[in-house]
This record gives structure tokens, sequence and C-alpha cells, in this order.
């Protein structure tokens, strides 16, 4: 009896930890993407040229860097923004992130290289 109640309250709680630790790496995920992205603009007006960001559905790069995207994440549509010389973009593109439990949208604003980010 005590063998079960032991076994129970471990599977029970090592299920507990594997959720947070996705949530943490998933919300470390963004940030790291947003990061990610900002330092692409930032690299692009150091530069004085062009920076490509490819998105494909396991990495982020910007040639210079880039970033695993986790297996519980999927990223819509694989797409190539382009941040001209002063670190504008040039597009008003959507970038979709889904998983389980949400969806994340990065509505990038043309020229300026902000984005607009909503979680549904």
């Amino acid at each position: 009896m005590t063998l079960a109640v032991v076994a129970f309250l471990t599977l029970s709680l090592s299920g507990s930890v594997t959720g947070i630790f996705q949530q943490v790496e998933t919300n470390l995920f963004y940030l790291r993407f947003e990061y990610l992205y900002r330092d692409s603009q930032r690299l692009a007006a150091a530069e004085g040229a062009n920076v490509e960001l490819q998105l494909t559905k396991d990495k982020i790069s910007n040639g210079k860097s880039s970033l695993v995207i986790p297996k519980s994440i999927h990223l819509d549509k694989g797409q190539t923004l382009m941040f001209d010389a002063k670190g504008g973009n040039s597009s008003l593109t959507k970038i979709r992130f889904s998983s389980d439990k949400e969806v994340v949208t990065y509505q990038l604003n043309m020229g300026s290289g902000k984005y607009k980010k909503t979680v549904s």
C-alpha cells in the first residue's frame, strides 16, 4: 500500500516537473528569439549592410548567431526577414509560432523594425 502511494506521488510530481520545464523552455525560446531579432537589427546598423534573419522549421539564424526551435514549438511558415543598413525591415511580415498551449504571433511594422507580440 505504501509503495503504491509513493509510486503515485512520484509519477504525479514528475509530470508536473516536466510541464514546468516545458513552460520554462518555451518562455526562454521567445525571449531568445526577441533578442536575436533585435540583435540582427543592431548588426545591420553597425555593419551598415543588409542582414538576413532566416527562419526555418528547426532553426533561426542571422549568419552570426542561431537559435534552435524546441520540438514543442512549431513555426507556421519558414521565411527570410531582411534588415536594411539602418536596422529597419521592409515588410509587414507575420511570424507565427504554435505549441500545445498557445499561439504566439509577431506582427512586424514596416520600416521601424518594431513588432507587436500577441499570445492566444
